[in-house]
């Protein structure tokens, strides 16, 4: 157990940082219920009052912990490589990058922030939380396509809507399928619905 000196000599970052960890573990272990000040402190070995400070109401503590891993998300983006040598194969790649994201990534907790909010000024957070996650899937797919415009498999980028198509089939596939998107589905999804998409705007 910290002592009580302890928990005063942790400022800043580090401090915000252990209560997003126990507000991330609770939320993935006992849900959004579990969540209040009294019982992130206790978790987080620190005071009350010092939640507080922070956060005025638990969906706040919430939503700046999801943006948080967000945040370490889109940087561990940055280090990956989605290119399969075929733009075929990095759909399905990036498909597959999708699904894990969406099943154990900050993104799985969407829906209970959905579910929570209570007025015009949460949805207004949310989506613009929401805005961003659809950024860091639009950059993954101009990855892939740029590498197809050098391989000469496509002429040209093709809008913005079809490039969020797999990304959108795959949510779709979630809500009808109980939260599972198995492989062949998903590569029904690129070879049926993506890819020729995106081949039709470079014929164009």
């Amino acid at each position: 157990m910290m002592t009580e000196s302890n928990k005063h000599r942790r400022r800043g970052d580090q401090l915000q940082n252990d209560i997003y960890a126990a507000t991330y573990r609770l939320l993935e272990t006992e849900g959004y219920s579990a969540i209040n000040f009294t019982r992130i402190a206790r978790e987080a070995n620190t005071s009350r009052s010092v939640v507080y400070r922070y956060w005025d109401t638990p969906f706040d503590l919430v939503f700046a912990a999801v943006q948080q891993r967000m945040q370490q998300s889109e940087e561990e983006l940055n280090n990956l490589d989605f290119d399969r040598g075929c733009l075929r194969d990095s759909l399905v790649y990036v498909g597959q990058y999708f699904i894990l994201e969406s099943n154990n990534g900050p993104f799985r907790l969407f829906k209970m922030l959905f579910s929570e909010m209570i007025n015009q000024q949460e949805r207004e957070r949310t989506g613009q939380m929401l805005a961003k996650a659809t950024g860091a899937n639009i950059k993954m797919m101009d990855y892939v396509l740029q590498r197809a415009v050098q391989r000469g498999e496509i002429t040209k980028f093709p809008p913005k809507a079809t490039k969020l198509i797999l990304f959108e089939q795959i949510r779709y596939t979630f809500m009808l399928e109980n939260g599972l998107v198995s492989d062949q589905k998903l590569e029904e999804i690129v070879d049926h619905v993506v890819l020729p998409a995106i081949l039709y705007f470079s014929k164009q």
